[in-house]
């Protein structure tokens, strides 16, 4: 049960600080930090994400359970996923400017997919417990 609750933190962190980045990039624009603060939360949102991921992996192991029995399982793996390429992408757009305005796109896009993604995926966690 350890485990269970130690996904649960990390997942809810790691939607905090990825809406934190969201908020941030949405509102705070005006702001000489904005993109500093907004970087910052959304490689704390996918840091957190990965561990919640590897906890209820490993939890569902060692019961000796099955993996993917849920659409809280199926929406977590894309969440996770996102979660991760949203970060990724956002860097990818400083470093490859020939393609500044596609990967921009998959970065807003990947980042407003994930919060909703991740806010159903909390309410359907509540649901199993």
């Amino acid at each position: 049960m350890t485990l269970l609750y130690t996904h649960a933190g990390f997942m809810c962190i790691g939607f905090m600080f990825l809406l934190a980045g969201f908020i941030v990039a949405r509102f705070m624009k005006r702001k000489t930090w904005w993109l500093k603060a907004h970087r910052l939360c959304g490689m704390l949102g996918g840091s957190c994400a990965v561990p919640g991921f590897c906890a209820v992996v490993l939890d569902i192991v060692l019961a000796g359970g099955q993996h993917l029995r849920t659409p809280h399982g199926y929406i977590g793996v894309v969440a996770v996923i996102l979660a991760v390429a949203a970060p990724l992408l956002g860097f990818m757009q400083f470093r490859f400017r020939e393609h500044i305005q596609a990967i921009r796109r998959l970065h807003v896009w990947s980042g407003r997919i994930v919060l909703i993604l991740m806010l159903i995926n909390i309410i359907l966690g509540l649901a199993i417990v």
